[in-house]
């Protein structure tokens, strides 16, 4: 397979493209239905065996969520808050009896 070159630029076309389409894409899951369903359309055209067919099922299943999982990990998360400064403090401390 050859090196993708994914963008938010790139995906932002193809979601304006299914829009165009349909408008009910404009919904990411409806969106994501087309994606896969085009994925399968595809595939379908190909002739091979079906259990080759199934097996890259299979890896696109396992790409997808691994290209998932590493944008979910890619966005911001909220920082969590800084510690309060310290500050200098001076004191005698004695034990009580």
């Amino acid at each position: 397979m050859s090196e993708l070159q994914l963008s938010t630029k790139l995906v932002g076309e193809i979601q304006a493209v299914l829009q165009e389409h349909d408008p009910a894409s404009a919904d990411p899951g409806v969106t994501s239905q087309y994606l896969c369903a085009i994925v399968g359309f595809l595939l379908g055209q190909q002739d091979m065996p079906a259990e080759q067919k199934s097996e890259v099922l299979e890896q696109l299943s396992a790409f997808m969520k691994h290209v998932a999982d590493d944008v979910d990990s890619q966005k911001q998360k909220p920082a969590a808050p800084p510690p309060p400064p310290q500050q200098e403090s001076f004191g005698i401390w004695k034990p009580k009896k």
